[in-house]
């Protein structure tokens, strides 16, 4: 009986231990050992202070309405917008003034986005796939890498900033992953439709992404959004009076200028927008209020002043 009670007790005790084992294992501290189920942060550690911009608006172009449906580009720092009549050229300047060509050739845009070092190459689709490709190491052939699954359709391709692939969805959502393995890094609702290409402001970089914003113009063509690269922060927002809309992607013009086409109630009436992103003033130090001479107000509940000052 002593026997048979004993083995009872250690075969307890040894499931005890079994259960027991694998949520230490979970939940207790691993120390500098990185176990399985520990993952690293998504964001890395962030070099200095998060950007602090404002949007600065610097004039107006006006443009020959009403706008194109293709996309404005850059061709030698010129703006380049479709209007009626052909295409607009015009020097991204407040005083300058669009001369009217009958054709121009677009860019085409390339199904695939390369890495900076031609190794991996993604891309997006409007079934609302998001994948990314690398070169064999047997060959010169493309072989998946990785592929994303997203909850809507991708109109616009993918912008690659750094170490990173974003991308922007009619689920309302900007989203970066990892270019090397499609782990999600951040995604932020912006509360309407993207369909419009993303904009790197000042310029898409290839080193650590710290200090570069990422402009966004929903569908609704209300306003422009600068995010944080960083971690998708709002950093500054631009919006246009009710009777106007954008209705193309922001263009980095220069280091810190922004051109976007805008239209208003009537198609007929049409311009170039020229901001930039700055730091914001310094606050101005609180006033002082004068001092009377008298005896400060007494009050009573609820803030009611009960007995003025002496004068």
């Amino acid at each position: 009986m002593t026997a048979c009670r004993l083995s009872r007790q250690g075969a307890a005790f040894f499931a005890f231990v079994l259960l027991v084992s694998p949520a230490l294992a979970q939940y207790g501290a691993s120390g500098p050992e990185v176990q399985p189920n520990n993952y690293p942060p998504a964001l890395p550690t962030r070099r200095g202070p998060g950007p602090v911009l404002v949007f600065e608006r610097l004039g107006e172009i006006a443009l020959p309405g009403p706008l194109g449906e293709r996309p404005g580009f850059l061709s030698d720092g010129v703006v380049v917008l479709p209007v009626e009549g052909g295409w607009a050229r015009v020097v991204p300047e407040a005083e300058a003034t669009p001369s009217i060509v009958p054709a121009v050739d677009p860019p085409e845009t390339p199904e695939w986005v390369p890495s900076f070092n031609g190794k991996r190459r993604y891309r997006t689709t409007a079934e609302g796939l998001v994948e990314a490709q690398r070169r064999s190491r047997t060959s010169d052939k493309w072989v998946r890498s990785w592929r994303i699954v997203a909850p809507n359709s991708i109109m616009a391709p993918p912008i690659l900033l750094g170490p990173r692939l974003c991308y922007a969805g009619l689920d309302d959502r900007v989203t970066c992953v990892r270019a090397s393995n499609g782990h999600r890094v951040w995604a932020v609702d912006l509360g309407d439709r993207l369909s419009r290409e993303l904009t790197c402001w000042p310029a898409c970089g290839t080193g650590a992404v710290d200090g570069e914003v990422l402009l966004v113009v929903p569908d609704d063509g209300a306003s422009l959004i600068a995010l944080d690269a960083y971690d998708g922060r709002r950093v500054a927002t631009f919006e246009l009076p009710a009777a106007q809309r954008f209705t193309s992607p922001a263009l980095v013009v220069s280091g810190d200028r922004i051109a976007i086409a805008r239209k208003g109630y009537d198609a007929r009436e049409a311009a170039l927008v020229l901001l930039r992103l700055t730091t914001p003033p310094p606050a101005a130090p609180p006033v002082p209020l004068p001092y009377t001479g008298g005896s400060p107000a007494e009050t009573g509940p609820l803030g009611r002043v009960i007995r003025g000052p002496e004068n």
